[in-house]
């Protein structure tokens, strides 16, 4: 039998990002973030809706909603009046660091005010 030493985790660059990710949540005054990952058709959306409903006045919550392939769940999201962005993956399975740091990167743009809680459905 062979062995195979690897050397370099697989997914480095995508922390490296989601570090990153961190470091610009904070500096544009995120105060919380929350990626809510699971399987698709568990509940995921229909848990945001009653938690997004939920939140004490004055929360300024924004989520960037990942779906293979509809944005059906975003327009749920944008139902509660939340600002959401629609990250339709076109087959991945989740969204990488690199995605959402574009997400987040247009959600700032439209909520100049800026964002407490960020939540990335996944």
């Amino acid at each position: 039998m062979t062995e195979v030493r690897v050397e370099q985790k697989i997914l480095a660059r995508n922390d490296a990002l989601a570090k990153a990710n961190h470091e610009l949540f904070t500096s544009a005054g995120v105060r919380r973030s929350v990626n809510l990952i699971s399987s698709p058709g568990s509940g995921k959306t229909t848990l945001l809706e009653a938690t997004l409903g939920r939140l004490p006045g004055g929360v300024r919550a924004a989520v960037i909603e990942g779906d293979v392939q509809t944005e059906n769940d975003a327009e749920r999201i944008a139902r509660t009046g939340v600002s959401v962005e629609a990250v339709v993956t076109g087959g991945a399975c989740h969204l990488d660091a690199a995605m959402v740091r574009r997400a987040f990167e247009r959600l700032r743009h439209r909520n100049p005010e800026g964002v407490d809680l960020l939540i990335i459905e996944n």
